[in-house]
């Protein structure tokens, strides 16, 4: 099962973990939580979409984490590409973990940029894929911005994402929308970990879900899909 972690500068090796963000300033908090986590020498690397992004997170990396100033990357595109009908990681990335073989901090937030309902299945399947290499030395984190995960199928896409990772970094948003969503990473109303309590009690009171109990577990109702329907729009600079 996912495991919460609070702080991303403390996720350790062999971690493939997803996080969730609401807004930029969110995004750009995990961001140098895990860079400044990285192990002493460890090599480090996170890409973004956007030069302004960069510039963004080095700022804050200058104030907090000096030594990882200079890991932040842009990729023109997306961070997965197509290889025989099926999507596996950019040259970039690539060459990055390659030239490492002793173990890297690498994270990369461009999948949400690029998603649509069509494509989803095959970004989750390259999350399964990457669950199984081997990570024992490194330590791996995907970003998520929640208002990009499409609204018509997002409950069954965050399972799948709980399934796919090691660990999970919540977002801190009190958006109904966002506190709505993340109780599907996890799938059955055992399974909440006491963050995401009062989220759950809140969701169904409030009728945004029901428990279905046993493999159907929490589901939600078209009053909790009309909530994230509403809430779904990209950030700015995202």
């Amino acid at each position: 099962m996912v495991e919460v972690v609070e702080d991303l500068a403390h996720l350790g090796l062999g971690s493939h973990c997803v996080s969730f963000h609401a807004s930029r300033d969110e995004a750009k908090d995990q961001a140098v939580d895990f860079l400044a986590g990285a192990p002493d020498g460890q090599a480090a690397s996170y890409w973004v979409g956007e030069p302004t992004l960069k510039d963004y997170y080095s700022e804050e990396l200058a104030r907090r984490s000096p030594d990882h100033v200079g890991c932040v990357f842009i990729l023109p595109g997306p961070q997965v590409r197509w290889i025989e009908d099926r999507l596996r990681p950019a040259d970039e990335v690539l060459e990055f973990v390659g030239a490492h073989p002793e173990g890297v901090s690498g994270a990369a937030e461009t999948i949400t940029q690029y998603w649509a309902p069509e494509n989803v299945p095959d970004h989750l399947e390259y999350e399964s894929w990457f669950q199984d290499q081997p990570r024992d030395h490194s330590r791996f984190l995907c970003p998520y911005d929640l208002r990009r995960i499409p609204p018509e199928i997002a409950p069954g896409t965050l399972r799948e994402l709980g399934r796919h990772h090691t660990h999970v970094a919540l977002s801190a948003s009190r958006e109904p929308a966002a506190r709505l969503l993340q109780l599907f990473i996890f799938g059955s109303t055992e399974k909440i970990p006491v963050a995401l309590r009062e989220s759950l009690e809140w969701a169904l009171k409030t009728g945004l879900v029901v428990d279905r109990g046993g493999p159907d577990g929490l589901t939600i109702t078209p009053e909790g899909e009309t909530i994230v329907r509403e809430w779904n729009r990209p950030l700015g600079g995202a």
